[in-house]
């Protein structure tokens, strides 16, 4: 059985154990809607710790790996039950004391907790400090990849036989082709004016105006651009009959367009309102 962990393999794990936290709290969270509002929000960190040291219980509690190793096959050297019974102190003591009195979403109004708060705050920035030292040893090193494995003493091993970890590439490359398009079309199609396409392209009679037509709205009148009943109806030189929006969306971009149905030139200077006595 080879020694050699990959580092990929190490940071997977961890990741793994803080996703499985997640889908815990978010279950409890969904749990929690079933009460009345603000029931529970103030008990949140008892929660979050509990849930902390239920995962220990079923992982370390009773064997040598957590579930993000047990995944990956993978699981930890010389760990002893004092080793084990410290990891669950110190992940769930720090993380229930940065949830109850450095959150920022959680007001405190004794003097007491501020003056706490602001020493944690402190506390933990050393702490983050150190874990990126920690994160840059591992990077060097390939091992103990949380800085609680590195002051514990304990690192990882496999648990079955190594084989090269095929990554495939062609999922990433067309989920990346599949974003570029779809930002592509979500970008670029709003800015085509597709009805100017669409009167560049097609074989209109581009009859001269008709200046003694009246057009006349019936109940089977439709507006040539959206193909509805015109909204406000308006004309402008031909029987047509178009939606106000619709033809004063042509005349915002155009003083004159062809009609969509007729092929009659019209101008932004004949649009008139539609009345029964026009």
């Amino acid at each position: 059985m080879s020694s050699y962990v990959s580092r990929i393999n190490q940071l997977d794990a961890v990741q793994l154990d803080d996703e499985i936290h997640r889908i815990f709290v978010a279950r409890a969270q969904e749990i929690s809607r079933l009460f009345t509002p603000g029931t529970t929000d103030k008990w949140s960190p008892e929660i979050n710790a509990g849930l902390r040291s239920l995962i220990w219980i079923f992982s370390l509690g009773t064997g040598k790996s957590t579930f993000g190793q047990k995944l990956l096959d993978l699981t930890y050297i010389d760990l002893t039950r004092a080793k084990s019974l410290l990891i669950l102190i110190l992940s769930v003591l720090p993380k229930y004391l940065e949830d109850k009195y450095v959150d920022p979403n959680r007001i405190s109004l004794r003097p007491r907790d501020k003056i706490l708060k602001n020493y944690l705050e402190r506390i933990f920035n050393i702490f983050n400090l150190l874990s990126f030292i920690n994160l840059l040893l591992f990077l060097n090193r390939g091992t103990q990849p949380t800085i609680l494995e590195r002051l514990l003493g304990i690192s990882s091993r496999n648990i079955a036989s190594t084989r090269p970890r095929t990554i495939g590439y062609s999922y990433m490359t067309r989920e990346l082709l599949w974003h570029g398009l779809m930002e592509l079309f979500t970008i670029g199609l709003p800015l085509i004016n597709f009805h100017y396409l669409k009167r560049c392209f097609r074989f209109s009679r581009r009859d001269k105006p008709d200046a003694q037509v009246i057009p006349v709205m019936t109940g089977n009148t439709l507006c040539p651009q959206c193909d509805e009943t015109p909204v406000l109806p308006r004309h402008a030189g031909c029987s047509h009959i178009y939606c106000y929006y619709c033809i004063s969306a042509q005349f915002k971009v155009y003083e004159s367009f062809e009609c969509v149905a007729c092929g009659t030139e019209l101008h932004l200077r004949n649009m008139k309102t539609y009345s029964v006595a026009s």
